[in-house]
Order: C-alpha cells, then sequence, then structure tokens
C-alpha cells in the first residue's frame, strides 16, 4: 500500500531476530519512508502524530483472544484470562471496570505509596555495601518490584518468592514463546489465581489499608466487581506491577551505564527525577504498545481498513519521532517538557498504573543514583527476545561506594 504522500512505506519483519537487535533502528528507517509500516501481523504506525490519533479512535479496538487464535489456543485457562482482562473488552463494559478500578486505585493511593518506594529502593541499595559490581536486574530490579506490588495489594513478605516465580512463568505469555511454553504459563497463571483467591478471602475477613481491601469494598451505582474480575484484577496487578517495573528499571540502568554524565547530574539534582523518568519513558520504555483491531470499516491518511484488521500504532516508535522531540535519538534527562510520552498508551485505553510507574521511577533513580557513584557496565547485558515487555534480563553493572 502506498500513502498520501507517494512514498512506498517499508516493510518490518517484528518477529525477526535482526528487528529484536534494534528496533529503534527500524522504526527511524520506517518513519523516514511514510507514517506506517507493513508488517506480518497488518498495519504498524510509527509516527508521533497518526499514532496519537489511531490510540484515541473509537473505530479502533482490542485485540482481545485474536492474539492467542494465532497460536492455536481456543479455549482453556489462558484463553479465559486473557479474555476477562481489561485490553480484552472494549464499550461499556471496559468502561465499567475502569471506573470501579479507578475508584479504588487512586492517584492519592499512589502518592501515599512514596515513602515506602523511596525506603525499599534505599534497603536494596544497602544490601551491595562493601560490593563494586552486582548483576542489576536479579539485585535490585525484581525485588523492588515485587516489594512494592506487595505492599500496595497487602501481600506478606513470605509470599515474594513464590508469587515472582509464578509470575516469571506467567510473562512468557507476552513473547514469542506463548505455543511451546503454554503448560509453564498455564501452572503459573494457577498459581497466582490460587494467591489471589486466598488474599481476597484474606482481606474479605480483615479488611486494611491497601488496594486488594479497596477493590472488595469499591462499589457505583450498586455495582461491585465479581469474584472472577477480582481475581482477574490481582494476578494482571502482580505480573503488570512486577514484570514491567523490573523491565522498565533495567531498561533505565542500561540506558545510564551509556551516560554517566547524566547519571552523575541525576545524583547531584535529584530534583530532575521527573524529568529522567520520563525521558526514560520516551528513550527506551519497557512496553512497545498494543495491537488494535478494526471494529469497523474507514479511511484514514490514505489507507481503507477493514473490520477485523489489525492496527498497531508503535508508542515506542511515536516516542522517537523526530517532527515532534527535537533529537529525538538523544538521552537527555533535562529535555524542555514539550510534547508528551506516548508508552502509557492514549484515551479511554490510557494505562491505569501510570502514576504508579512514573513514582517507582521518580524515586528509585535519585537512589541508586545517589548510591552507585561512577556506574558502568561489567559485562555484557542480555535482552529479553520477542518479548512485547522489552528489557535486559541479565545486566551486570560496576560501581563505587
Amino acid at each position: 500500500m502506498t500513502p498520501t504522500g507517494g512514498h512506498e512505506a517499508h516493510y518490518i519483519d517484528i518477529y525477526s531476530e535482526a528487528y529484536d537487535n534494534d528496533v529503534h533502528a527500524a522504526h527511524r528507517d520506517a518513519r523516514h519512508a511514510a507514517w506506517y509500516a507493513t508488517t506480518p501481523m497488518g498495519i504498524m504506525a510509527v509516527r508521533y502524530a497518526e499514532v496519537n490519533s489511531l490510540l484515541k479512535d473509537h473505530r479502533l479496538g482490542e485485540l482481545g483472544g485474536q492474539a492467542l487464535i494465532g497460536v492455536g489456543i481456543t479455549e482453556g485457562p489462558l484463553w479465559d484470562w486473557w479474555n476477562l482482562m481489561l485490553f480484552s473488552k472494549d464499550g461499556e463494559e471496559h468502561l465499567r471496570l475502569r471506573r470501579l478500578i479507578a475508584t479504588a486505585f487512586t492517584p492519592r493511593k499512589v502518592e501515599q505509596m512514596r515513602p515506602v518506594i523511596r525506603d525499599i529502593a534505599n534497603g536494596l541499595v544497602e544490601r551491595l555495601k562493601g560490593q563494586s559490581d552486582c548483576e542489576f536486574v536479579s539485585t535490585f530490579a525484581a525485588p523492588f518490584a515485587i516489594a512494592a506490588i506487595g505492599h500496595l495489594l497487602g501481600s506478606k513478605e513470605s509470599d515474594y518468592d513464590e508469587i515472582y516465580q509464578a509470575s516469571s512463568d506467567l510473562a512468557l505469555a507476552f513473547t514469542g514463546q506463548i505455543g511451546e511454553q503454554r503448560e509453564r504459563i498455564e501452572a503459573g497463571l494457577a498459581v497466582l489465581n490460587s494467591y489471589a483467591d486466598s488474599l481476597i478471602a484474606e482481606h474479605r475477613r480483615h479488611p486494611a489499608a491497601d488496594l486488594v481491601s479497596d477493590l472488595i469494598a469499591v462499589e457505583e451505582g450498586g455495582d461491585r466487581l465479581s469474584e472472577s474480575e477480582l481475581r482477574m484484577l490481582i494476578t494482571i496487578l502482580i505480573f503488570g506491577g512486577l514484570d514491567t517495573t523490573q523491565c522498565q528499571l533495567a531498561c533505565a540502568i542500561a540506558v545510564f551505564v551509556e551516560h554517566p554524565d547524566l547519571w552523575e547530574l541525576l545524583a547531584v539534582h535529584p530534583d530532575l527525577a521527573p524529568g529522567a523518568a520520563e525521558e526514560i519513558l520516551r528513550y527506551e520504555p519497557a512496553g512497545a504498545g498494543a495491537p488494535r483491531r478494526v471494529v469497523t470499516d474507514f479511511a484514514f491518511e490514505g489507507l481503507d481498513f477493514h473490520e477485523g484488521d489489525v492496527v498497531f500504532p508503535s508508542t515506542m516508535a511515536a516516542n522517537r519521532d523526530p517532527r515532534v522531540f527535537e533529537d529525538a535519538d538523544t538521552f537527555d534527562i533535562t529535555r524542555p517538557r514539550g510534547a508528551t510520552q506516548l508508552t502509557f498508551g492514549g484515551g479511554f485505553h490510557y494505562c491505569l498504573g501510570a502514576a504508579l510507574a512514573r513514582a517507582e521511577l521518580e524515586e528509585a533513580l535519585p537512589v541508586l543514583a545517589r548510591r552507585l557513584v561512577g556506574l558502568a557496565p561489567a559485562g555484557q547485558a542480555e535482552w529479553r527476545k520477542l518479548a512485547t515487555i522489552r528489557g535486559p534480563e541479565y545486566l551486570p553493572v560496576s560501581f563505587r561506594r
């Protein structure tokens, strides 16, 4: 297909090793040619204006179980869980769940967590006393993520190892290994479902000042979350809060080891943390965005879309569009505030966990910068392969105390 400008769009093989190794280069080449690229999945929007517009377009709906059908999964526990999730819902059903969740998961609750998040970061860094190197993901990113989401949900620290392992298994559902790893994924899901049920039962008996108790109690116009909805939300909160946070922190450190001057600047000026968090989310986000399904035929910027087509508004590609961000491929935590990065999506699909993700980065990064002086790579990082949620799985770093 050819867009209005008359230029031929690029083809990106999103399932190839070459794309996985340098997604930003592929997006840059595609953006130069047209507002979109063609892919084996469907059209990928790669420029900011078009991505931003499509994110808010009601003619695009959630992909839902279509992602599983492609690998031969049409029933079973993974299928049931997937189709219960918020990102598989559209219309009034989607809005209903969002309203109920937002009533409990408020910005005020996130703000109240900031001292806890800061304490978690300080405690984990203190364990590195006397060391001059570490593997960052297992030493900091993973335990930080599970402690933060555990506190939010009112989990016991003794449960952290079990739910971390189960969440790690479930994370394979968002990689190219979903078909071959189905048994392991569903085993992890079973553990999280069982854990969610026990957490719900415990908090019904003993309500506390945590999100699970709030979700149980939330009511709007006589409407409440059902047991299956509560279970699904808790598993998503555990998985999403753990896996995405772990990956985004690892992405941040992977970038900062290549920019030691900015790491030192953040240590001296912790007030730059909000800008640093936004720039990390723009420059190297853990999330690439979510594909959408066309729900009604429409024309957009020279292309005709038909019901059932898949459209992928790539927020990652949009975040480096030089039409919107000056020196878009340059990492700069002092970048003046302008256009908002699109990592959290837009419109009625905007990420409900955005405030928590920002708070975690804003609190953790200054602690790390102040305590891990002279941050540098200590070996080759290993990134996830063909994953929807990207980030280093292995990130060796060195530092001075």
